[in-house]
């Protein structure tokens, strides 16, 4: 895999995070996909991405849980026949 490649996948990567965890800073998701693609560093680049995605993903889970601001509830009223 070439470095342009790899990037272009870890910006999928970032992207997807981003989706997954909607209440989490996307600085912090950029942060997490960053630090652990540095420990990524052997010549085998191929499968570089996807295992930072796994890893990336692990360690946002486990972050404390941010409140996400509630949907206000709508009062479902029965329709009569």
């Amino acid at each position: 895999m070439s470095t342009i490649d790899e990037a272009h996948a870890l910006e999928q990567v970032i992207d997807s995070l981003l989706a997954k965890f909607p209440s989490i800073d996307p600085a912090m998701v950029r942060a997490v996909v960053d630090e652990v693609h540095q420990t990524f560093d052997g010549p085998v680049r191929d499968y570089v991405p996807l295992l930072v995605q796994r890893a990336s993903t692990d360690r946002l889970r486990s972050l404390p849980v941010i409140a996400e601001p509630t949907r206000p509830r709508t009062r479902r009223t029965p329709v009569s026949a």
